[in-house]
């Protein structure tokens, strides 16, 4: 098991870049917490590894990147960004998306507790690009 808040934090954000649910699961206490970008909390660790396998498959290629890390007793900050693709309707779409993103983690017992993320939500949804309108009638003369 990881020794600092900082490196179960760490090995948690490694599990979830490798989409590996075992090992986030072995990283999360049983009343593991999830609170979303939109403030919208979901409680239990089997609860949030069936949420990681669908967000997983909306969202292949989901990577966490931070660039800053702020650890005390029990809690880390992480600050970076968020990447992958999209599954709109089960085709994958060619488009990424990338946003700013940060995260907290508060630690007991080194195992994630609860898991905090902060972004815009404006990604979530892929562009469509507009068809171009059928032409009306016929030929035009």
């Amino acid at each position: 098991m990881p020794d600092s808040p900082l490196d179960v934090v760490s090995a948690f954000v490694a599990a979830i870049n490798e989409e590996d649910l075992g090992a986030m699961r072995t990283l999360m206490t049983d009343d593991h917490t999830f609170t979303d970008a939109l403030g919208r909390s979901f409680t239990g660790a089997e609860e949030m590894i069936a949420g990681w396998r669908q967000f997983f498959d909306a969202y292949p290629g989901y990577m966490i990147d931070f660039e800053v890390a702020f650890a005390d007793e029990f809690r880390v900050a992480l600050f970076g960004k968020a990447s992958g693709m999209w599954k709109v309707e089960d085709p994958l779409r060619r488009e990424t998306w990338t946003v700013p993103a940060a995260w907290l983690a508060e630690i007991e017992n080194g195992k994630v507790k609860k898991w905090t993320v902060y972004c815009d939500t404006g990604w979530g949804k892929p562009r469509v690009e507009a068809a171009a309108p059928e032409p009306m009638g016929g030929e035009r003369r």
